[in-house]
């Protein structure tokens, strides 16, 4: 018979084969070829949520699919961004609203986009550009052509800032054809040498570089996003045949973020690895958060998850104890825990919608 932990080593000892197989099923290239597709046309949060399918694609990358038909609820957690630490996304305990509140974040993008159209017409000089004063839509130019890696450094940004002094005639030159290439059109964007004064006042250039910056949001969520729903997708098709093995992925995956007991308890698959793995009854769930709490400060060190070493013993110690608490059968239902009702796990509907409402660290 083949054991949890055999099955998970199968899948772990050579990842990037088992997502590229994932990746490569019908139904999951079909539906990331449409959000790679789609995605790149989405210019505000309202377009982003009417395209239902590009909206569940995302949530699903990011396991929220269980709350894909709260619509009004997960609105509320992009709107807000995670710029301020009193956001919404921010205050809930499940660290998975912030992170797709992170990387869907209309609202920083429209708020830096709205301040460079702005104020970039107000900019007349190489050294006005290129000066601390600036910086927010220096950054933000350097960021829609993609040249970030180019101004690291003081001496970096001082050779970028002659080379617009000098603009298309200018000696300097990268090895990489692909930087050259940004280089090359952000000096004809910003083409101070050639134009002077009016430079900046080119509103077609300008739009230019916004569409760039979009698309360069656009690329970056892309590339995150499809990492993620086709992880998502390959614990899933482990589970299949034994919901042990997914938790055992998932937890691996989500183990070395976890620094405070509310985030395992307001994650169903996470406490469900927990309480396992501790002998814990699932009736912990039903005492007082605090409490609940307590007891996992008490029983974990959660700076060994960060040691892949003390997780992986972690994770063997909860495939042990869920074959012997399956018995003989290592198949398990197909109701996952990941996406079935929370008080799988040990915790009540209610106590799940009070940890969410507490901020990281307790209330």
């Amino acid at each position: 018979m083949t054991t949890t932990l055999m099955s998970y080593q199968a899948v772990t000892r050579n990842i990037t084969q088992s997502l590229a197989r994932t990746a490569a099923q019908p139904a999951v290239a079909a539906n990331t070829a449409y959000f790679e597709k789609n995605i790149a046309k989405v210019k505000t949060l309202d377009d982003f949520m009417k395209d239902d399918r590009l909206y569940r694609y995302a949530v699903d990358a990011f396991g929220l699919g269980e709350m894909a038909y709260a619509k009004a609820f997960m609105r509320k957690v992009l709107e807000g961004g995670v710029s301020d630490p009193n956001s919404f996304a921010n205050k809930l305990s499940d660290k998975r609203y912030r992170e797709f509140a992170a990387a869907f974040d209309f609202a920083a993008e429209q708020t830096e986009t709205s301040y460079f159209q702005a104020n970039i017409a107000k900019v007349k000089t190489v050294t006005a550009f290129t000066s601390e004063s600036a910086s927010r839509m220096f950054d933000y130019a350097i960021e829609a052509f993609g040249l970030e890696s180019i101004v690291d450094t003081p001496k970096e940004k001082a050779a970028l800032t002659e080379a617009l002094h000098v603009g298309s005639k200018t000696p300097l030159r990268f090895d990489d054809p692909a930087i050259d290439t940004r280089f090359r059109a952000f000096l004809e964007a910003f083409d101070f040498a050639g134009k002077g004064l009016k430079t900046t006042a080119d509103r077609a250039m300008m739009q230019q570089t916004v569409d760039r910056h979009n698309s360069v949001v656009r690329a970056d969520q892309t590339k995150v996003t499809v990492e993620k729903f086709t992880r998502q997708q390959m614990e899933l098709d482990a589970g299949a045949s034994n919901e042990s093995v997914r938790l055992a992925l998932y937890f691996q995956r989500k183990a070395p973020d976890i620094t405070d007991p509310f985030q395992i308890m307001a994650d169903p698959a996470l406490l469900k690895v927990v309480q396992t793995a501790l002998g814990l009854p699932k009736e912990v769930g039903a005492i007082d958060l605090d409490q609940q709490a307590e007891i996992y400060k008490k029983r974990i060190d959660f700076a060994d998850f960060k040691d892949p070493v003390k997780l992986q013993a972690f994770i063997s110690r909860f495939t042990a104890l869920a074959d012997a608490q399956n018995g003989s059968s290592v198949a398990a239902s197909a109701v996952s825990i990941l996406v079935g009702p929370p008080t799988a796990a040990g915790v009540s509907m209610d106590v799940l919608f009070s940890i969410q409402n507490l901020r990281l660290g307790g209330l």
